[in-house]
C-alpha cells in the first residue's frame, strides 16, 4: 500500500473510535486512527470508570456488549497495564421497595448465567464501613465487574495497538479532519493540515462534535446532549470503597431495573424534587490514588442547542445537591472537593446513532451513558457488519 493508503481510516481517539481500530486491526486490516486533540477530550476520560453491564437487561443486546467489552478489558490487561481492576458493582437499596427491585434483579441475572449475589445490610457493612447503617436496606453484588481509570485507560490501549500491531497501525493526533468524500475505490480523508489519505472504510466516531463533518446528517438526526456534573474528592486514606458503587437513586435509573415488575412499586415521592428536575442519581467510585468520585447528574438538549449548557461552567447549586445526598449515604474522613468538572455525551432514542452516507463512509456516535461499558463490545459486532459489508 502507497503511506497514505489504508483499508480502515477511523475519525475520533474516543472508546468507539479507538475500540472500531482495535477490532478491525484484529481482523488484520491496516489501519489509521485520526484525533484533532492532542488526545481524547471528551466523555471517554470525563466519567467515573464505571463498567456495569448489569445496568441494562439481562435479556438486552447492551448486557450483551457490555459482557463482551468486560472480557476484552481483563484479556488487555493480562497484555497490558491498561488500569483495568476487577472489584465488582454494588447496588444499595435504600427502601424495602428497592430491596424487592434487587431480589427481583437477582433472579432475572442468575437465569441468564450472570454472576450476582443478594447482601444484607449487616454484609454491606462488612463490606463497606463508610456506608451509613441509615442508608442501606441491603444490596446486589456482581464480583465479575470491573473498574477502570478513565483519564488514563483510553490512552494505555492505544499504546497497547502500537505495541501489539505495529506497522499495521498508524495514529496520528492534533490532526482535524475537514473533509471525507467518496471516491471509487472508497473514500478520501483530508486533514487540516492539507494531507489526504485513502481507505475502503472511514468510520466517523466524533462524539458531540456535529459541526465539522456532515453537520446536514447530524441536524436531522435526532441526537440530544447530556451535561453531567461530577466531583472528587481529596484522598481518603481511612476509606475503602472498592469497585463500582451505585445507589436507590440509580436502580430508579438503569434500564435493567426499570424492566422489573417490582419497580413499578417504587414511591416517586422517596425522590428529592430537585433530583428529578436535575436527573441526579449518585454513584461513586475510588481512584488508586484514595480520592472518590461523586455524582452526577443530568440536563438535556438538542444538538442544535447544546452550548446552551453551559460549556464552560458547572453550577454550584447542582454539586451541592449531590453533596447533600451522597451525605446520607456514605460518611467521609474529608468532605474537601479537590476537583469538579462537566461531562457531555450525545446520546439517541434508538440506543446509538449510526448511518452510512456513502459508500464506505459510516457515522457512529451516540451511544450515551454507557459508553465505557459497551463501546468496545458494540465495536466488535459493527466492525464485523462494515467489513462484511452487512
Amino acid at each position: 500500500m502507497r503511506s497514505n493508503q489504508f483499508d480502515v481510516i477511523i475519525v475520533g481517539a474516543g472508546a468507539l473510535g479507538v475500540f472500531h481500530a482495535y477490532h478491525c486491526l484484529k481482523a488484520g486490516k491496516k489501519v489509521l486512527l485520526l484525533e484533532k486533540d492532542r488526545e481524547a477530550q471528551e466523555a471517554t476520560v470525563r466519567n467515573f470508570g464505571q463498567v456495569v453491564p448489569s445496568g441494562h437487561a439481562p435479556d438486552s443486546e447492551w448486557h450483551t456488549y457490555g459482557r463482551i467489552a468486560t472480557e476484552l478489558y481483563k484479556e488487555i490487561q493480562a497484555e497490558f497495564p491498561i488500569g483495568i481492576r476487577q472489584r465488582g458493582s454494588c447496588y444499595i437499596a435504600h427502601t424495602e421497595s428497592e430491596m424487592a427491585v434487587l431480589e427481583e434483579m437477582q433472579q432475572k441475572f442468575t437465569a441468564a448465567d450472570y454472576e450476582c449475589a443478594l447482601w444484607t445490610a449487616e454484609q454491606v457493612q462488612q463490606r463497606y464501613p463508610a456506608v451509613l447503617d441509615t442508608y442501606s436496606k441491603g444490596a446486589l453484588f456482581f464480583p465479575q465487574e470491573v473498574s477502570a481509570e478513565p483519564e488514563m485507560m483510553i490512552h494505555s490501549v492505544l499504546r497497547y495497538l502500537s505495541a501489539k500491531f505495529g506497522a499495521q497501525f498508524s495514529n496520528r493526533n492534533n490532526c482535524a479532519v475537514i473533509d471525507v468524500a467518496s471516491i471509487p475505490e472508497g473514500c478520501r480523508i483530508t486533514t487540516a493540515d492539507k494531507n489526504t489519505y485513502e481507505a475502503a472504510h472511514c468510520i466517523i466516531c466524533s462524539g458531540r462534535d456535529f459541526k465539522l463533518l456532515f453537520p446536514e446528517v447530524f441536524a436531522e438526526s435526532g441526537l440530544v446532549v447530556s451535561k453531567l456534573n461530577m466531583m472528587s474528592t481529596v484522598p481518603q486514606p481511612g476509606v475503602a470503597l472498592p469497585g463500582n458503587i451505585l445507589t436507590g437513586l440509580t436502580i430508579r435509573r438503569y434500564e435493567s431495573f426499570t424492566s422489573c415488575a417490582a419497580y413499578q412499586q417504587l414511591d416517586p415521592a422517596d425522590v428529592p424534587q430537585d433530583c428529578v428536575d436535575y436527573g441526579i442519581h449518585i454513584l461513586f467510585k475510588q481512584r488508586t490514588d484514595g480520592s472518590i468520585i461523586i455524582g452526577d447528574s443530568h440536563e438535556y438538549a438538542p444538538i442544535t442547542e447544546q452550548d446552551r449548557l453551559g460549556q464552560f461552567y458547572n453550577e454550584m447549586a447542582i454539586n451541592d445537591i449531590i453533596l447533600r445526598e451522597a451525605k446520607k449515604i456514605v460518611q467521609l474522613d474529608d468532605w474537601r472537593i479537590a476537583r469538579n468538572w462537566t461531562g457531555f455525551y450525545c446520546q439517541h432514542k434508538d440506543e446509538i446513532f449510526t448511518q452510512q452516507v456513502a459508500p464506505g463512509i459510516h457515522i457512529v456516535t451516540g451511544i450515551g451513558g454507557k459508553g465505557m461499558t459497551t463501546s468496545a463490545g458494540f465495536a466488535a459486532v459493527h466492525t464485523t457488519r462494515i467489513l462484511s459489508g452487512s
